[in-house]
């Protein structure tokens, strides 16, 4: 698992770095990597040039591009990762939420608040990894993370699901309700039920407009307001819960 830290102030730098290198030799078993950066447009060139990271620890108050604008170019670019801020002001708190920040630390930085927003980030991305169901074809049967899939959806009598890649899987035809089909996705929080016949990724959902949703891919899908009023609702929710 790779991590990246921001800041550009050199000292917060240096205690960043001493407390990530004790949680990397702490935690062996999970292979956790950081690595520096002192500008945020530095950070958002690598990633733009392909660098993966799953955890971007990121200082806000840096000149140039801070951190709060750093987080709304990559989610607007599509990275879905864990976003954890660092600052000496709880003021932004608010901003932070709008880019679905994972976690918010003041400096200077605790050991201990660092070790357990660590733990809990990487715990989280480890089980969404691993949940996956099997999707029965016409063709064979195909295995998809639920971290893949946007959502869900009835078409006649199958089951197509929408993938991040702007791929979609038909099931074979279904025996039992969308519902009872779909169970295995609304019983994982980031699922949640949209009407009797979609289920929709909560995490891959960054914007919920009167009548659609926005996925992080760019897809926009109709739905209607009620629909949406109430997705929003749940979509809240779970952005405010550890599991977003």
């Amino acid at each position: 698992m790779r991590v990246a830290i921001c800041d550009d102030e050199k000292i917060c730098r240096a205690q960043a770095l001493d407390i990530a290198t004790d949680y990397a030799e702490e935690r062996q078993d999970r292979e956790v990597v950081f690595e520096m950066f002192e500008e945020s447009e530095a950070l958002l060139q690598a990633i733009r040039a392909g660098a993966q990271f799953d955890i971007l620890v990121l200082d806000i108050v840096m000149p140039g591009m801070n951190g709060i604008e750093l987080g709304q170019a990559l989610r607007d670019a599509g990275y879905d990762g864990k976003i954890i801020y660092l600052t000496s002001s709880e003021e932004y708190a608010i901003d932070s939420f709008r880019i679905r920040a994972f976690h918010y630390l003041l400096k200077p930085i605790e050991r201990q608040s660092f070790f357990a927003a660590m733990d809990e980030a990487v715990n989280s991305i480890a089980i969404k990894k691993d949940r996956s169901l099997i999707v029965k074809t016409k063709e064979s049967n195909a295995r998809v993370t639920f971290d893949s899939l946007l959502y869900a959806e009835l078409a006649k009598r199958s089951v197509v699901y929408h993938l991040t890649d702007g791929k979609t899987l038909e099931s074979t035809t279904l025996r039992t309700t969308f519902t009872e089909a779909a169970q295995p996705l609304l019983a994982d929080r980031r699922f949640a039920a949209c009407g009797a016949s979609m289920a929709v990724n909560l995490h891959h959902v960054t914007m919920v407009e009167s009548e659609a949703i926005v996925f992080s891919n760019g897809e926009k899908v109709f739905l209607g307001k009620k629909a949406c009023r109430d997705l929003r609702a749940l979509w809240n929710e779970y952005w405010l819960s550890a599991e977003g």
